[in-house]
């Protein structure tokens, strides 16, 4: 009775080793979250969406197989070298990972990625400054201009393809009369664009809004005391560039003075003399008819004598 006991618990343990080994060799499935490894990524290139960290891996092999497996050191690479600017699909290919011989990768989840990606570019673009406002009424700009005139940005390939010029935040020009407004203005770049300086120095130059007219002057004689002087013709015509606010001045014919002035010392006789304009301020004198006048100069007997 001893001896059949002994017997039953050794048919006991083969019946469990029997069992163990035959059910260690059973093939099963089962799903795992494996870690992705982005590799060769061109420089200059950047993923701005769809990356993920992890994805879910169905496996086969057997029990032993599968309970060996190291999970922490599992992870699917996908190979980046091929990657352009745009969105990219990549399929994720059970085929594309080997766990060891014994175990399947037999299903992948997602089977596929769509990553967008972007390269990082530096281009030089003008600044464009933006004001508003004049110093006063009647008032154009003449001219306006930066310090530096042109930045270099550097930003996404995306970003980059649309800018033509960086603009300035608004500039408010003050009501002075001042001819020219100078000082320094921050630049306003898009979302995530850089810039070399982050401000410019600027000016802006204004002068009056002008019209071209023909008017016809009387000549101005200037006395002196020791001779006289007669000249002819009395008159000219001189073409202006006037500024139209003084237009608003009823008078304005009455500003405009056209002078013969032979100077303190003339020779005696006869001389070829240019009228002296005298203007309001921004009167501009373009062409004077007839452009020299023939004047004759007098002595008096008393400065003659020595």
């Amino acid at each position: 009775m001893k001896m059949n006991w002994q017997y039953r618990i050794l048919a006991l343990l083969m019946a469990l080793a029997c069992w163990y080994v035959v059910s260690g060799q059973e093939k099963v499935e089962t799903w795992l979250e494996v870690p992705v490894e982005f590799v060769n990524l061109p420089q200059h290139m950047e993923i701005t969406s769809g990356l993920v960290n992890r994805i879910q891996v169905r496996i086969r092999g057997t029990s032993n197989q599968v309970r060996s497996l190291n999970v922490g050191r599992l992870a699917y690479k996908l190979d980046l070298g091929k990657i352009q600017v745009g969105t990219n699909v990549l399929p994720l290919l059970a085929e594309s990972m080997t766990i060891t011989s014994a175990v399947d990768v037999v299903e992948i989840n997602p089977t596929r990625l769509e990553l967008v990606a972007d390269m990082m570019l530096s281009k030089t673009v003008p600044v464009n400054l933006d004001w508003h406002g004049f110093p006063a009424e009647d008032m154009q700009l003449r001219n306006a201009t930066t310090i530096p005139e042109q930045v270099e940005v550097t930003g996404f390939a995306t970003a980059l393809q649309h800018i033509r010029s960086v603009s300035s935040v608004r500039i408010d020009v003050p009501a002075t009369d001042e001819r020219t407004v100078s000082g320094h203005t921050r630049l306003l770049l898009p979302k995530d664009v850089r810039a070399q300086v982050s401000s410019v120095a600027y000016e802006l130059a204004f002068a009056p809004v002008t019209q071209e007219l023909w008017v016809k002057m009387n000549l101005e004689s200037v006395e002196y005391a020791d001779y006289t002087y007669t000249f002819d013709p009395k008159h000219v015509r001189a073409k202006l560039d006037i500024p139209v606010s003084l237009f608003k001045n009823k008078d304005w014919r009455e500003t405009l003075h056209m002078v013969l002035d032979p100077g303190a010392y003339p020779k005696d006789g006869a001389a070829m003399l240019q009228p002296v304009p005298r203007l309001p301020r921004d009167v501009q004198v373009l062409e004077v008819k007839p452009a020299e006048i023939e004047v004759y100069v007098h002595r008096s007997e008393d400065s003659l004598m020595p």
